[in-house]
């Protein structure tokens, strides 16, 4: 069998002959496994596991001998002269020892997997967060890039959702899976053409070396950000969300251009109204037809918003750099009043 060819066949006999002597004690003595037998069949199974030899090809192994017994026992039985009757009742008894032995030496061995796959899991799950927050040198990133197959060549996006995103702690990693928490987050990285396979809202950075994803973690930990302060749902990545980040870090220069441009219109609904209508003609680049084809309102009644909004605040609409502070303010705005999102109405 090509899973056992690797080994030295002492080493297979060694454990094999311990456990096939005491299934023939007990088909000798006529009793059921003992505690001991039970033991060393789980000890078989372990060590079978740190071989690397499956589940399933430890089982095509001890049919293999199973056969070979039965061969032994049906010629010894035919020179001995033994009757088929009890020929047939030793048969019965060792294939009824085989089976109880499956179960210890499965349990060990699927122990010994699991333990495996923790380990790996714990081990994948500190490169990965060594990786997001930059705390490897070059030598050792590469190290245990190739360990874990990892090309350091290759682009990657970090990503960063929330704790509802959780996988189940208790389920080994998919071998592709590079996940961790950091500070009650999900956290990871995945090749830059996949998607990072988490729900619920989820920040991205840009692609990037691996030696620079700590940059691409720390952005897709302020699109994240922005994301829940301006109620933004699924996957969003830096070319979704513009310049909000920046709004949602500067939180001072966000009050002070709405106590400049917004604070005058009062709090509301004519003063909601007339925000709205700003908003769409600044989105619609300072078009009043395509602003009332958006709000569904005559073109003279945009006019007379806009001139409303430019008269109580002495706002130009029309110079740029006027028009950026006010769509700005507007923005921020949205963060300080979450119940008020809607869209724009007419």
């Amino acid at each position: 069998m090509p899973a056992y060819a690797a080994l030295p066949a002492a080493t297979i006999a060694a454990s094999t002959a311990s456990v096939v002597d005491r299934l023939l004690d007990a088909l000798h003595d006529g009793h059921p496994l003992s505690p001991g037998d039970l033991a060393a069949l789980r000890e078989f199974g372990e060590t079978r596991a740190r071989q690397d030899i499956s589940l399933a090809d430890i089982q095509n192994g001890w049919r293999i001998a199973v056969r070979e017994i039965l061969a032994e026992l049906t010629e010894a039985a035919a020179a001995s002269g033994v009757a088929d009757r009890t020929l047939l009742q030793l048969i019965t008894a060792l294939l009824d020892l085989v089976d109880a032995a499956v179960v210890p030496y499965s349990g060990g061995h699927r122990d010994v997997e699991i333990a495996a796959a923790r380990h790996d899991e714990q081990f994948r799950a500190e490169f990965t967060r060594a990786v997001l927050l930059g705390t490897l040198g070059p030598g050792d990133l590469r190290i245990r890039a190739q360990q874990l197959g990892v090309d350091p060549e290759a682009e990657y996006r970090a990503y960063r959702a929330g704790t509802e995103n959780a996988p189940d702690s208790t389920a080994p990693l998919p071998a592709s899976g590079f996940v961790t928490t950091v500070d009650g987050d999900v956290a990871g990285f995945v090749e830059k053409s996949r998607s990072p396979g988490v729900g619920g809202v989820v920040g991205v950075g840009p692609p990037t070396r691996l030696e620079d994803l700590a940059r691409s973690f720390r952005l897709a930990g302020r699109v994240l950000t922005t994301a829940r302060l301006f109620g933004r749902t699924g996957t969003i990545d830096l070319d979704s969300v513009g310049v909000l980040p920046a709004i949602a870090a500067d939180t001072d220069l966000g009050a002070e251009l709405v106590r400049r441009y917004l604070a005058s219109l009062g709090g509301g609904e004519s003063a909601r109204t007339i925000i709205d209508t700003v908003e769409a003609y600044l989105d619609t680049g300072l078009r009043i037809e395509a602003t009332a084809e958006r709000l569904v309102v005559h073109p003279n009644t945009v006019r007379y918003r806009l001139s409303r909004f430019e008269e109580i605040t002495g706002a130009d609409l029309r110079a740029a750099h006027t028009a950026l502070r006010v769509w700005w303010a507007i923005q921020y705005r949205k963060t300080q009043h979450a119940g008020e999102r809607r869209p724009p109405r007419g």
